[in-house]
């Protein structure tokens, strides 16, 4: 069971995480504007705003700082309400994809990498998640394996039989909507200048989402997905 600071984590973070949310939506406000125009713009990012200040007290305690996937579950509570308006605007999947992709990569090419995902720290600190997270310490946390490469084809990878973005989405009604938040997972790897391959995600209903990274590989835009085989599977 949560304490009382674990629960009160992200809203205790509240001016933090609605600057992080304007830093998004001005990194992305030119997308916005084109799409839906100026005043359209600001009318539906206040009201995101909004939605992600609401959601705050509901997204899943996972660690905090000490769970590098903190920070992935935030950003992706930060699409979420974007996704919710892009909906009410009558857009389809695939405007959503598309425009959603975009977004991704104008973001990635501001947004500087952190860490070196080759690393032997890195890769280590890997393994050692991926063996803490089968304590399942949080329900709304991330449970998974490390794989090791080959080297030839992959240089590791992991393998997901939970994701904390994919059950929050869930409980928040936006399940049908992963397999587009997913593919910021290529877009990043473009950006970054490495490889990625994935067969499978639980978005599209497989019992895994498994990547498999490769240093100084390359992929090309994922949208359309049509040759990604995570959507041929669907």
């Amino acid at each position: 069971m949560l304490n009382e600071k674990e629960k009160n984590y992200y809203v205790k973070k509240k001016r933090t995480l609605l600057r992080q949310f304007d830093a998004a939506t001005t990194i992305v406000k030119d997308i916005l504007i084109a799409k839906f125009g100026e005043e359209k713009f600001k009318e539906l990012t206040t009201e995101a705003r909004n939605d992600f200040e609401s959601l705050l007290p509901q997204i899943p305690y996972i660690g905090g700082k000490d769970n590098r996937l903190t920070e992935s579950l935030v950003s992706a509570t930060i699409l979420l309400p974007l996704l919710r308006v892009f909906e009410k605007e009558g857009l389809n999947f695939d405007d959503i994809g598309k425009l959603t992709y975009e977004i991704f990569e104008v973001f990635y090419k501001v947004l500087p990498q952190t860490d070196d995902i080759f690393s032997e720290e890195y890769i280590n600190q890997a393994k050692e998640s991926a063996k803490n997270s089968k304590l399942r310490k949080y329900s709304g946390d991330w449970i998974f394996d490390f794989v090791e490469g080959d080297d030839k084809t992959f240089t590791w990878g992991v393998d997901f039989s939970e994701c904390g973005v994919h059950k929050f989405y869930k409980g928040q009604g936006l399940e049908h909507l992963m397999p587009i938040v997913c593919i910021a997972d290529f877009a990043m790897a473009r950006a970054y200048g490495y490889g990625l391959t994935r067969t499978q995600t639980r978005a599209h209903g497989a019992p895994i989402c498994d990547f498999r990274y490769i240093k100084d590989g390359s992929i090309p835009r994922a949208w359309p997905p049509d040759n990604l085989p995570e959507f041929k599977k669907k």
